[in-house]
């Protein structure tokens, strides 16, 4: 049993989240979760994602994603349904107590958009003036608007599966953003020429090809499905991933792997940096001005644990959210009781892992 008093943690559902979170806040705290990561190092679990399934008439694979940030006191678990509601819960790093929940639907969206534009903006070189985006889709839509934040861009370009379905985004979206958006009918139309290459799709077949990237560009790669040929990789400069262990399960590193066309550590030895080393300084992204780059970015929930806390945060500031009353279930041991145990438990993890 424990001492401490009972404490108010919060429910936060989507439309408070898109109340609460503006655009400039979207990539400040991707940023932060970023640096964390360049700091602190693992923080996410291990494995970086998990599922089960549930063998329904129709099976549901549930994710789980867990992430920890020692600088921001918190640690937290991402989990929901494939197709379906996701949540992101936000507790205390050392007691665990429930901090909050937020829901996660609209907000990965968001979250997944503004990755991948912080990405881009520490990846570009200077004076981005044309920007192109491969995937008009809901997480798509927030690409736009989040670029559109990001640089003072003279064009937007934007490609889709069919000129109709990019056409149509351009004309929902352009009321909102400050940049000239233009559809075009093919990605062959929208990379050559860019300066900041986005995709974000469920392509089933790679459809970035050598030779069209600009000198200087910066291409990130989000889809989680084999967007970019093999090709491609001969003559980029510099490789950039997030999550180096999720990014040879999913996307093109992966493909790349399964298809024969290169092995698993001669492409792991062509990885120059991981975002959070380049966001905190720790290694360099950019180091001339005509180096074409690529970035596999596909999303960590440090950036969700960040994001879901700010939001936590600022619901209780403004009266938002519904409160959970949460007790505390134990009281927390003396540090020199926990570290023993701690200390063995680490070494039993990290002795399945080898």
């Amino acid at each position: 049993m424990s001492t401490q008093a009972a404490a108010t943690a919060r429910y936060v559902n989507a439309d408070e989240a898109r109340q609460l979170l503006s655009l400039d806040d979207s990539l400040a705290l991707v940023e932060t979760a970023f640096t964390y990561y360049g700091n602190e190092g693992r923080v996410t679990s291990n494995p970086s994602a998990s599922y089960v399934i549930a063998r329904n008439e129709t099976p549901t694979m549930f994710w789980m994603k867990g992430a920890v940030a020692r600088g921001a006191g918190a640690t937290g678990v991402f989990f929901g349904a494939q197709f379906g509601d996701y949540y992101f819960a936000v507790c205390d790093s050392v007691t665990g107590r429930l901090q909050g929940i937020v829901e996660q639907a609209w907000l990965t969206k968001r979250r997944t958009a503004a990755t991948g534009v912080v990405a881009a903006r520490h990846l570009a070189g200077p004076d981005v003036r044309v920007a192109a985006l491969i995937g008009a889709g809901q997480i798509g839509e927030e690409v736009v608007r989040v670029l559109a934040a990001a640089f003072e861009l003279d064009e937007l370009r934007v490609a889709s599966r069919t000129f109709e379905g990019a056409a149509a985004a351009v004309r929902r979206l352009q009321p909102e953003v400050r940049a000239p958006l233009r559809a075009v009918a093919t990605p062959e139309e929208a990379i050559r020429g860019a300066q900041v290459v986005i995709t974000i799709t469920l392509a089933t077949a790679a459809f970035v090809r050598a030779g069209w990237l600009a000198e200087g560009a910066v291409l990130v790669s989000m889809g989680g499905v084999h967007e970019v040929d093999f090709a491609v990789l001969g003559e980029i400069d510099r490789l950039v991933v997030d999550d180096p262990g999720y990014a040879l399960l999913r996307g093109d590193l992966a493909a790349w792997i399964d298809r024969g066309e290169i092995g698993q550590e001669a492409l792991v030895g062509r990885i120059d940096a991981n975002i959070g080393e380049v966001v905190a300084g720790r290694k360099p992204g950019r180091t001339a001005p005509g180096q074409r780059i690529m970035a596999v970015i596909q999303g960590m929930a440090i950036c969700d644990l960040i994001v879901a806390q700010h939001l936590l945060e600022r619901a209780a500031a403004q009266g938002l959210g519904q409160p959970l009353v949460i007790g505390a279930q134990m009281d927390v041991p003396a540090h020199e009781r926990m570290k023993p145990r701690s200390d063995m438990i680490a070494a039993g993890l990290a002795r399945r892992r080898g």
